[in-house]
């Protein structure tokens, strides 16, 4: 035998077996398939190459909606942020990548368990076992306890736990971002809606001059000092603002939907929310904000994240072509009478190593490898264009409100001019140098810039939602990415 053959040698010749065996071992433990040329792939695009401008901070928290100072606002955010299916569905991403995390940190941890098996058989005559058992009905009972260990010899399980952890890390910020997106929405409904109902109000506004133009011409009309034409052009003047009225109202009606839906209610659940735009405060918010600060975007690290999982994942990919290395062990009892089973004669253990070699796979391993080094340049693909959207948007933001500031500007001025004309035209009425017609058509004129100017202050309130949204407001700020 081999044992004997060994024991024969002579001690000097001992000592070369040994040495033998343990470079066999290293052989083998170093032995893989072999790997295919992997091409250089994807770059990612570093902020430092696009030479961002590195302006001011964003001097805004992560609740940026309250710095309106409007109740109602913050509290549709709030009760959106609890109940919206969307936010809902982005948790429920987080809870997954989690439970597949903790999955594959399992794999390097120690496995035990314990099992029972009563297996009651007739065993032939004719088998490995001679009569007596041979022929007759036996209760064969097993009670084991086994354990198994993988043990991470190469890193392949910590990087693929490391590549699990940057998914559960890209669904939270994916939820951070469906917030933010969430948020921005509600604010600009409810900015749309307060402007529709001061547009309304400047309609009903306008409407009651009519009709008190109305009463003066149709005065004059009797006296002969006016035409009946003058009258026809009130009617025609009067169905437009009637036909105003109903397209705002309309526009009332599907923002308060709007805002009800985003916050998971009935549509009609708002239908007396009339809040108004001079109910808002402006942030003023500096248009010399560095767009650097996109770095803070939750999509934007979300999808640096998942570039770093990718990139363990190829690690992990590679760690393939290695040897794989466990060990398991089991103790218990066999026999084959139960009264037997825990009696000392009836124990049985070992001890059962295993290793296996891919060094023949038919192309599986390179494929995997292809496979996830694809998935390895998407993700790098995805960041690149996340990043450079979101440098576009950020731009676009900064330059409409900056153009936005000096509409409002403009048309404040003009509300100023037109004021002071009114103002006049009134003294003018007063002193019985005009007529109280003219005072009621210039009224008309300036109701039409404070509706325009109710636009600006719109758009300029809904630019610094965009601005803040584009900007990261709201953002993960313990959460970069390494």
């Amino acid at each position: 035998m081999l044992t004997d053959a060994l024991k024969k040698q002579s001690p000097k010749t001992r000592p070369l077996h040994r040495l033998g065996g343990i470079s066999t071992l290293a052989l083998i433990l170093t032995c893989c398939a072999p790997m295919a040329p992997q091409s250089p792939g994807l770059s990612i695009i570093e902020p430092q190459q696009l030479q961002l401008s590195r302006g001011e901070r964003l001097p805004i928290a992560n609740n940026w909606w309250e710095s309106f100072q409007n109740k109602d606002l913050s509290d549709l955010i709030q009760s959106s942020l609890a109940h919206n299916p969307g936010i809902a569905l982005a948790n429920t991403r987080i809870e997954k990548a989690q439970a597949i995390a903790g999955l594959t940190r399992s794999a390097t941890q120690i496995q035990a368990g314990v099992g029972l098996d009563i297996d009651r058989q007739r065993f032939s005559q004719t088998g490995i076992y001679p009569p007596p058992l041979g022929g007759s009905m036996q209760t064969l009972t097993t009670l084991q306890l086994s354990g198994a260990w993988i043990p991470d010899v190469f890193g392949k399980y910590k990087s693929a736990y490391e590549s699990a952890l940057g998914a559960v890390k890209a669904s939270a910020l994916d939820a951070v971002y469906a917030q933010s997106q969430l948020s921005a929405q509600i604010a600009s409904q409810f900015i749309a809606l307060a402007l529709s109902v001061d547009e309304r109000d400047l309609i009903d506004q306008r409407s009651k001059q009519i009709e008190g133009l109305r009463q003066l011409i149709s005065e004059r009309v009797k006296a002969g000092l006016d035409s009946s034409l003058e009258l026809k052009s009130l009617e025609i003047e009067n169905n437009d603002v009637l036909i105003q009225r109903s397209l705002v109202d309309n526009q009332i009606d599907m923002h308060r939907h709007a805002l009800a839906t985003l916050s998971a209610r009935a549509p009609e659940a708002l239908s007396t929310l009339s809040p108004h735009l001079n109910q808002l405060q402006s942030i003023h918010l500096s248009t010399d904000l560095g767009i650097d600060l996109l770095g803070r975007r939750a999509d934007v690290i979300a999808a640096k994240t998942r570039v770093m999982a990718a990139i363990k994942a190829v690690e992990v990919a590679k760690l393939d072509f290695y040897p794989n290395v466990s060990l398991g062990i089991f103790s218990g009892y066999n026999t084959l009478k139960i009264s037997q089973l825990t009696q000392n004669p009836s124990a049985q253990y070992g001890v059962a190593p295993s290793l296996s070699l891919p060094i023949f796979d038919g192309g599986r391993l390179n494929a995997q490898l292809n496979s996830k080094t694809a998935e390895k340049d998407q993700a790098i693909a995805l960041y690149n264009s996340t990043l450079l959207e979101a440098l576009k948007e950020s731009s676009d933001a900064v330059s409409a409100l900056k153009n936005i500031r000096n509409e409002v500007i403009l048309n404040q001025a003009s509300l100023k001019l037109a004021n002071d004309r009114l103002n006049l035209q009134t003294q003018k009425a007063k002193a019985g140098l005009i007529g109280q017609v003219s005072v009621l058509r210039e009224t008309a004129s300036q109701l039409q810039i404070q509706r325009l100017n109710a636009q600006s202050q719109a758009k300029a309130l809904n630019s610094e939602v965009l601005m803040l949204k584009a900007l990261g407001a709201g953002g993960p700020d313990s959460m970069q990415p390494g």
